[in-house]
C-alpha cells in the first residue's frame, strides 16, 4: 500500500475508534498507552522493549514504531494480580512533527482491543529544548467513566551524560524519578509515585 494511502487509512481509523464508546473502568487503566515519561505518553515514537515493575505490578511492554516514525503500536502484557492475562494493544499516530518552534503532536488510542473494558483517547505533545537538555511533555485523555478531559504534563532535564531527572504529574498525583544510561539504548529508571508508591522500570530501545 503506498505510503499516502496507508495514511489516509490509519487517520480513517483513528476516527472511527474515537466514537466507540467508552465504559466503566478504574484509574489504573491510564498508565502505559505507549512509549512514556514513566507512566504518561510522550509525543515521540520509539522502538523499546520494557520490564515495569509498578508498586508490586509487573508488567512487559514492547513497543514498535513503523512508516519513518509515523506511528507506533504497544503491547502491554500484564505479568500478575487482577489483570493477568488481559494484555492490552495501544497506538500513538503523529499529527505534527517536530520543528524549531513547533512541538511534536500524537494522537493516541490505548487499549484498541478491549482488554480491560474500553478503549482510551489522548493527544500528547513534546518539545525538546537542546539548549538546556530538557524535554517538555504534556496532553489530556479522556476519562473512561466520565468522559471529563484529564491532563498530564512533565519534563525530563540531563544533569549529567548518562543521568536523567524527571517529573509528571496527572490527576493531581505527582511522580518524581531518575533514569540511568549505564550503556546505550539501555535506560534504568527508579521513581515514586504520590510520595509512597515506588516504580522501577529497565528500558531497551532499539529498533527491531
Amino acid at each position: 500500500m503506498p505510503q499516502k494511502a496507508l495514511r489516509a487509512f490509519l487517520l480513517f481509523v483513528m476516527l472511527v475508534l474515537s466514537m466507540q464508546p467508552v465504559a466503566a473502568d478504574t484509574e489504573s487503566r491510564a498508565r502505559y498507552m505507549g512509549t512514556s515519561i514513566f507512566t504518561m505518553p510522550t509525543a515521540y515514537t520509539r522502538s523499546a522493549a520494557a520490564y515495569i515493575n509498578d508498586a508490586g505490578h509487573s508488567a512487559m511492554m514492547v513497543s514498535q514504531e513503523f512508516m519513518n516514525k509515523f506511528f507506533e503500536v504497544s503491547f502491554l502484557r500484564h505479568m500478575n494480580g487482577s489483570e493477568k492475562g488481559k494484555n492490552p494493544l495501544s497506538v500513538k499516530i503523529k499529527l505534527l512533527e517536530e520543528g524549531d518552534a513547533l512541538p511534536a503532536v500524537v494522537w493516541g488510542a490505548s487499549d484498541i482491543n478491549t482488554q480491560l473494558g474500553s478503549k482510551i483517547f489522548y493527544f500528547a505533545t513534546s518539545k525538546t529544548i537542546e539548549a538546556f537538555g530538557v524535554n517538555i511533555h504534556g496532553g489530556f485523555y479522556k476519562h473512561p467513566v466520565t468522559t471529563d478531559r484529564k491532563y498530564f504534563y512533565g519534563f525530563e532535564k540531563m544533569v549529567f551524560p548518562l543521568i536523567t531527572v524527571g517529573a509528571e504529574r496527572s490527576d493531581d498525583v505527582d511522580t518524581f524519578g531518575v533514569k540511568l544510561s549505564p550503556y546505550p539504548g539501555v535506560s534504568l529508571e527508579i521513581a515514586q509515585r504520590d510520595r509512597r508508591e515506588e516504580m522501577y522500570n529497565i528500558i531497551y530501545f532499539r529498533s527491531f
